[in-house]
């Protein structure tokens, strides 16, 4: 039987309310009659909201997610397609909240803008491509060009063709009214896609190809308007249409190119902050199990150069931008284990380095640099690393306690060791100098000792090509190198490595024999301040040529050939170059370098001529006065001035060997600075002196 009431009482029961933002029936409440209470059941979807409140969605979201919401629903399309409606209550205050967004066209809508700029979406096929690829758009035409279509739709947008194929009677400047682009759009035999490349001509200009659909209509509209005034300002506000374009193309790639930045920064940023929190979790983790000082000392520090290559990858391991579960933890843990072990062993040896190098900056610097200052200027000695790895000196340094305070007791012995140290190894390096100035032809069968090295005419070249004498060829830098390269601990030069073939002549032994000892090595390597005799470089020789031009040298001056390199150096004499291309005045040293050996078959033609005229001399006078020296004295507790190196050399600086000493090395002379100035004045142990010779001035004769 039916039930009883009317239909119109059942009606009541059951109130319809009709959705105010599209009229939406579905969303409706349905109100379900019982005996003892009614319950009302709603579907309210998001296009049943009122619209009042979706206002309050849309002014949140990102004219991004606008144009997405519109694809969603024809609803919501309705509302935001509606340029009218929703311009100036949706869209304007959207794109406004975007920070540094060109102003949107007056002839373009809000939405196709926001498609042109911030999504990457071919027109012609509508396939998504890289949001970075900025190339791919022509901004003149206000329109995407995807690199790789792919489309079922088979694109073949868009459509630029080379200017021999634009139509005839085209107005002039035509370039500048319509779009254009520099890259190319074909198909690839081998690719189905769309691939495009930049087009350049043989000189590697840009070739431009032209809209041909613009082309057209540009011509038809040109052809429509009539001749005179009419046609001249047409093509003005054609050209200001283009010009307007073009500057909101510049706008739009500057505001792309800055987002694409952002962005890559913010993730950066992200991915940084989620390896420091997984590093905090796992040193948290192994600061339980008794690891916290290596978790707060290692990775404080870059410790992927200190650390075994086992050992590389659970480094890496802690760099992983996520952060660390319960449940990875027990799969890392011994490897991480074993990389706190390295760390702690790291720690050791850190400990050690620092307390033996303050050993020999408190004890062997001060004693080793009062015994050099009580030598001559230019007397060659050691350098100090080459000093601490003596035996009495490393007794001193690894064998004591290293908590306990040295006095001057405990290095008395070493300290008088050193005087025969040093005499016995410079004796032995200049034998081997010897050796070579008895191998070449200016000496075959004379005899050659210790006074024929003092000679100006013994010169000397390395593989550098630069020429030195002695004593200065003893501290060259191509036969000294970093104190931890020579003993092996780092990739160094071939002549370097000795810690695992036979030792240079005249090399000290810097191999440390025990743990204790390699805190030496590991000090030096710290500071980085010191180098060691390696040996001769094998293409060290006595230079012949060099040794007949300055006997030829003497004679033009007048001075016997048994003058001294140091003589020579004092007077610093100036003489004529004889050069077919002109004569010059130089100094003695850049005659050496500038003068070619005469030809054997004129053995009578002369390479010098005296400098004699009184206004020539006194040009000398004055060019000797402002002479700059090489800023890289051969300084014995360095060997190599590594603060004013030449490369960042400044006028005006001081690069004496006593400003070296004092604010690079912290070495004091034990009599005070005037003592220390005397030493410097007298100095001429310098290095790399080929390019300052070669940028001296010379007297035009």
């Amino acid at each position: 039987m039916p039930p009883k009431g009317s239909r119109k009482k059942r009606t009541r029961q059951t109130k319809v309310v009709t959705n105010n933002a599209g009229g939406n029936e579905e969303a409706a409440p349905v109100v379900l009659k019982n005996d003892s209470t009614s319950k009302v059941a709603t579907r309210v979807t998001l296009t049943g909201l009122p619209f009042d409140l979706l206002s309050e969605i849309y002014a949140l979201l990102h004219p991004v997610d606008l144009l997405q919401l519109a694809r969603t629903s024809k609803v919501f399309r309705k509302v935001l397609m509606n340029r009218q409606a929703s311009r100036k209550m949706i869209w304007l205050p959207a794109l406004a909240s975007v920070r540094g967004l060109p102003p949107c066209p007056k002839d373009l809508a809000e939405p196709r803008y926001i498609n042109l700029l911030l999504e990457s979406t071919c027109d012609g096929c509508s396939v998504t491509a890289s949001r970075s690829s900025i190339n791919t758009r022509v901004w003149k035409h206000l329109t995407n060009y995807s690199q790789t279509c792919g489309g079922p739709g088979d694109c073949d947008f868009p459509n630029f063709v080379d200017p021999h194929e634009l139509p005839d009677d085209l107005p002039e400047d035509f370039e500048t009214m319509v779009p254009a682009s520099c890259y190319t759009f074909r198909r690839s035999l081998s690719r189905p896609e769309l691939v495009s490349w930049r087009l350049a001509d043989k000189n590697g200009d840009e070739v431009l190809l032209y809209d041909l659909d613009a082309v057209k209509a540009l011509k038809e509209e040109y052809d429509l308007t009539k001749k005179g005034k009419a046609r001249e300002l047409w093509i003005e506000r054609k050209k200001e249409e283009m010009r307007t374009k073009f500057q909101f193309f510049k706008a739009c790639r500057d505001f792309l190119q800055t987002q694409i930045e952002e962005e890559r920064e913010a993730e950066h940023k992200r991915m940084e902050a989620l390896k420091d929190k997984r590093s905090e979790q796992i040193f948290k983790k192994l600061s339980e199990i008794g690891y916290a000082e290596e978790c707060r000392t290692f990775f404080e520090l870059n410790p992927k150069e200190y650390m075994a290559p086992e050992h590389v990858r659970e480094y890496r391991r802690k760099l992983v931008p996520k952060e660390l579960t319960d449940e990875e933890w027990p799969v890392i843990k011994d490897s991480m284990v074993a990389f706190m072990k390295t760390a702690r062993e790291h720690n050791s040896r850190n400990f050690k380095a620092k307390a033996v190098l303050a050993r020999m900056d408190n004890l062997l610097k001060p004693a080793y640099a009062k015994y050099v200052f009580s030598k001559p200027p230019n007397t060659v000695v050691l350098t100090t690393a080459e000093i601490s790895m003596m035996p009495e000196w490393r007794e001193v340094l690894c064998t004591k306690p290293l908590d306990k305070e040295l006095t001057s007791e405990d290095t008395a012995k070493a300290v008088a060791a050193m005087d025969a140290f040093v005499t016995s190894t410079i004796a032995i390096r200049t034998e081997a100098l010897l050796d070579l100035v008895r191998k070449s032809k200016a000496y075959e069968g004379k005899e050659v000792t210790t006074d024929t090295l003092l000679l100006a005419s013994t010169i000397f070249k390395c593989h550098c090509d630069d020429k030195s004498t002695y004593p200065a060829i003893l501290t060259h830098s191509c036969h000294n190198y970093n104190f931890f390269n020579a003993e092996g601990k780092s990739k160094g030069k071939p002549e370097a490595g000795y810690a695992n073939s036979p030792r240079p002549v005249g090399a000290v032994d810097v191999k440390p024999t025990t743990v204790d000892e390699e805190a030496i090595v590991e000090g030096w390597r710290d500071t980085w301040h010191s180098k060691v005799w390696v040996g001769f470089h094998s293409k060290c020789k006595f230079d012949e040529d060099a040794h007949e031009l300055m006997l030829e040298m003497l004679d033009t001056l007048g001075m016997p050939r048994s003058t001294t390199s140091a003589e020579m150096q004092d007077l610093q004499p100036y003489i004529v170059v004889l050069d077919p291309k002109g004569r010059k005045g130089m100094r003695w040293e850049k005659a050496l370098y500038n003068c070619k050996h005469h030809k054997k078959d004129d053995p009578k033609h002369k390479c010098f001529a005296k400098l004699e005229d009184p206004a020539h001399l006194a040009k000398a006078q004055a060019l000797e006065a402002s002479r700059q020296r090489s800023p890289n004295p051969s300084c014995f507790h360095c060997a190599n001035n590594v603060v004013h190196m030449m490369y960042q050399w400044e006028a005006g600086c001081d690069d004496s060997i006593a400003s070296h000493l004092k604010e690079h090395c912290g070495i004091e002379h034990p009599e005070g600075p005037e003592a220390l100035k005397a030493y410097s004045d007298g100095f001429r142990l310098y290095q790399k002196e080929a390019w300052w010779i070669a940028e001296e001035e010379d007297i035009v004769l």
